[in-house]
């Protein structure tokens, strides 16, 4: 009998690779983004292990990982099964205070970002007593064999993707590459907007969220670069989010973020541009008995703000941050502030 997992990541992206993955080790899986629909699928179902984000906003992984074990009733006769399911977190991070904080809130084992396979079979191999590993090692030595490399001529030229890391992924799995690319490039949209609200708002929290996110998504589809950066981006706004900075710093950390955030969506606007005419070649007819998952996925990437996302100019948001920063530079924070302001209206227009 399959392993029935349940995933828990804000990131569609995130959910969508990690379930191929599980469906290439016969795993039944139910994903969710939204984590209070997902502690409700707790209750109602019998799961072998939880895979749990830890970076969410509204509800992190830590605090869902204590509601789980705080949890009764449900259809579980089981009184100890809340408290005895093993919850594995999936987290990026490596602050070895926040791996602590996760071991304490209930959590049995971390998985670190970008994971391979071979990384999530070992780990239902030690909570589930699976023996995936030594099956998929077995399997990998049967393809591997004669197999050939990829030639030059058919790696594509994808800007922030390097070719050595093209090849590799296209070698282990071209059709998820294609279906990761995809998804990445459909919500280019829903970073912009999402990244430029938090900042008009004054949001470093949030902010952090989405920048830590796409750390994430860039690595698994191999935009190493573009990922280190918003790792700089996601510490320098947890600084101004837990005021670990000293008030003379304000401002120059402020326009550190501004200028690092215009120069990580003009690498993001380059990828996906240069990423969307591969995939026009890539992408398989419209089939309209077969809306499938692409569709779905991207119907559900903030619907509430699908009309202003259409609207956005991005080169107009570009030259309003650096505006900003051309405030921040000059001493004046509160016209910095206006310039975000200004930022946020044109998203809701």
């Amino acid at each position: 009998m399959p392993l029935h997992l349940l995933i828990i990541d804000d990131s569609e992206l995130n959910l969508k690779l990690t379930e191929i993955m599980l469906s290439k080790i016969k795993c039944q899986t139910d994903t969710f983004s939204d984590v209070r629909e997902a502690l409700r699928s707790v209750r109602d179902h019998d799961y072998d292990l939880v895979f749990m984000d830890y970076l969410m906003p509204d509800i992190n992984g830590v605090e869902a990982t204590r509601l789980i074990r705080s949890m009764e009733g449900g259809v579980h006769s089981d009184t100890d099964y809340y408290k005895k399911l093993p919850i594995v977190a999936l987290t990026a991070e490596e602050d070895s205070s926040l791996l602590d904080t996760m071991t304490d809130s209930g959590v049995n084992d971390i998985l670190f970002k970008p994971f391979k396979i071979e990384d999530v079979c070992a780990v239902l191999d030690k909570w589930c007593a699976t023996d995936l590993k030594k099956t998929l090692c077995s399997q990998k030595a049967s393809s591997d064999t004669g197999s050939a490399d990829i030639e030059c001529s058919d790696i594509p030229d994808i800007t922030g993707i390097s070719p050595d890391a093209l090849r590799e992924i296209l070698k282990i799995d071209r059709d998820g590459f294609i279906e990761a690319l995809d998804v990445f490039t459909k919500d280019l949209p829903g970073k912009h907007y999402r990244i430029n609200e938090a900042l008009s708002r004054e949001d470093y929290e949030t902010y952090c969220v989405e920048v830590h996110r796409i750390k994430g998504e860039s690595a698994l589809i191999g935009a190493y670069r573009l990922s280190e950066a918003s790792e700089h981006l996601n510490i320098l706004g947890k600084s101004l989010a837990r005021k670990t900075f000293a008030p003379d710093d304000y401002e120059t950390i402020l326009s550190s973020i501004l200028t690092g955030t215009a120069a990580m969506f003009k690498s993001l606007d380059d990828l996906c541009s240069s990423a969307n005419t591969f995939l026009t070649d890539e992408r398989p007819p419209e089939d309209d008995s077969d809306v499938g998952v692409m569709m779905s996925l991207s119907e559900l990437t903030n619907k509430d703000t699908v009309s202003s996302e259409k609207k956005v100019d991005n080169d107009k948001i570009i030259r309003y941050i650096a505006h900003a920063r051309e405030a921040l530079d000059s001493g004046d924070a509160d016209l910095a502030k206006e310039w975000l302001v200004e930022i946020s209206e044109h998203i809701k227009k």
